[in-house]
Formats: structure tokens, C-alpha cells, sequence
């Protein structure tokens, strides 16, 4: 009979040894930092050595640390390798995500070469509302849910845009004689003109005019088209920038207070992919940088 450690401490050790930090590990892990820490005692305990120094800088591997994550991460490189092939043979997994529908057109949608290419063998399922069977949630608020564990991807980073002719033109003149694009949520008007303009110094009456749009990824076509200037999240026209679509008229930006989270129910915390796609997910937003 094996002697062995729980492999769920080995697995939160292996994992914390990556990233040196019990918040990153415990992000990558989809639990919390006070599961890691208990996780990480109870080893150290099993083994009667210490296997991380901890103090005011941090937390780095002592000899024993050191000694032990090679042959802990040999093994569960095996057996992923085993699992791997077991799942490959029954077939494809499935993945169910639940996103925000401009969040998906213009964020997530880009990128699915990229996470195909990550999870070969996983059936993605997309929804643009929320759903009891999905395994994971992007959402956009301010605060993480209670009830599982919700992980703040990205903070929203508001600026100006505008055709690109428009660039070059002063900024007031712009603003006295283009319409205001506003985005509407539950029939009101987001606060991002009056949040930007409060910012940049420049006199509120400028928002009052405008067109009205039930989403983001609307206004953002009506910009590009030179319908008027918005006020919109530069995480959500990244490829609208790089390809010259739409131009930034002012440097000013505004950040917060709502992001977008990723939200994972406790009872899929543990399943690979859904662990895969949180990792994804984080390598991706911070490609952005």
C-alpha cells in the first residue's frame, strides 16, 4: 500500500511553488487563499519539514521545497498525460460559458482560435444570458459573488473614440457639434460621458444631447461609422484600434468602478477544463497588458 501526502495538498503545493504567492495560486486554483494555506500546512506536517520561508517580501522554497517539486510536478505531468488520453478516447468534453453579449462580439470572440488551440478536445457551448448549467460565468459588475468563486478579470478603461478622420479637430469643437453616444442598462443611461467628462475637466452640458443604444458594441458601430463620438472601454476595441477603425480623440481615461468577472460554482471548481479555461482566460487579459 502507497504512503502518500493528499494529492490535493500536493496539487495546491505544486501550484503555489509556480507562482510563488498563495493569491495567485489560490486564483489559478479557483478556491480562496485561507484553502491553500490550511492545504499547504497540512503537508508540511505530513512531511515534518517546512517547505516554504515566509516573510515581509513574500515566499520563496526552502531546501525541502526545492527538493520536492520536481518529482511532484513529474507526476502530475504523468498523470495529466494518463487523463488526457482517457478523455481524448471517451471524446470531447463540454465547457458551458455564460457572456455578456458585447463582452462576447468583441472580447471573447477574437480569441477562440486561441483557446481551441488550448482545449483541443473540449465542446465549447456559448451563452449571452446566464444559465443553472453553465460551468463558468464572465460578468460584468463591481464585487465577487458569495457563493462562488469570482475572480476579477479586468477593470473597464474608459476613453473617447471617434472616426478617424475626426482626428486632428479640437476636442471641444468636436464635442459641441457631434452627438454624445450613450449606452442604455435597464433603461438609463450609464454614467460614462458624465464620469469622462467630470475628468477631463470639460463642462457636463456636453452629454446632454446625444443617441441612445441598448448596448456597447452598438455605439461602438455608430463611432466607427461617424455617427458621433462615445465614451466606451477600451478592452472591448482592441482590434477596432489596431486596425485603424477607430481612433482615440483624447488621451484622458477613465477606469472603473464596474469589470468583468469570471464566476465558477463550487461544484466545478475542480473539473480540469474548467481550471484550463480560468488559466486562458488570465494568460489572455494579460497579454493586454
Amino acid at each position: 500500500m502507497r504512503r502518500l501526502p493528499s494529492l490535493i495538498a500536493l496539487r495546491f503545493f505544486e501550484e503555489t511553488a509556480r507562482h510563488l504567492s498563495f493569491n495567485r495560486a489560490a486564483s489559478a486554483l479557483c478556491v480562496t487563499q485561507g484553502a491553500v494555506s490550511r492545504q499547504i500546512k497540512i503537508l508540511e506536517e505530513s512531511l515534518g519539514a517546512k517547505l516554504f520561508e515566509r516573510d515581509h517580501k513574500g515566499i520563496r522554497l526552502t531546501a525541502a521545497g526545492l527538493q520536492l517539486l520536481p518529482c511532484v510536478s513529474e507526476a502530475f505531468d504523468t498523470i495529466e498525460r494518463g487523463t488526457r488520453q482517457v478523455t481524448t478516447a471517451k471524446g470531447r468534453r463540454r465547457l458551458v460559458l455564460s457572456v455578456p453579449p458585447t463582452f462576447a462580439t468583441q472580447w471573447f470572440s477574437p480569441r477562440l482560435g486561441s483557446l481551441a488551440v488550448e482545449l483541443p478536445d473540449v465542446e465549447l457551448s456559448i451563452r449571452t444570458e446566464p444559465t443553472e448549467d453553465c460551468h463558468c460565468n464572465i460578468r460584468f459588475g463591481r464585487e465577487a459573488l458569495p457563493d462562488a468563486h469570482s475572480e476579477l478579470l479586468m477593470i473597464e478603461r474608459h476613453t473617447l473614440v471617434g472616426a478617424p478622420h475626426l482626428l486632428g479637430r479640437p476636442l471641444e469643437t468636436l464635442l459641441e457639434r457631434m452627438p454624445a453616444l450613450h449606452v442604455l442598462h435597464n433603461e438609463t443611461r450609464l454614467d460614462l460621458w458624465p464620469n469622462w467628462l467630470a475628468t477631463a475637466g470639460m463642462p457636463a452640458h456636453y452629454a446632454e444631447n446625444g443617441i441612445e443604444f441598448s448596448n456597447l458594441e452598438q455605439a461602438i458601430h455608430a463611432a466607427r461609422k461617424g455617427a458621433g463620438l462615445a465614451v466606451v472601454d477600451r478592452n472591448m476595441i482592441v482590434e477596432e484600434l489596431a486596425d485603424g477603425s477607430l481612433a482615440r480623440i483624447s488621451e484622458i481615461e477613465v477606469s472603473g468602478p464596474y469589470g468583468y468577472w469570471l464566476d465558477v460554482a463550487q461544484r466545478h471548481g475542480a473539473l480540469e477544463h474548467v481550471q484550463a479555461f480560468a488559466s486562458w482566460m488570465r494568460e489572455e487579459v494579460l497579454k493586454m497588458g
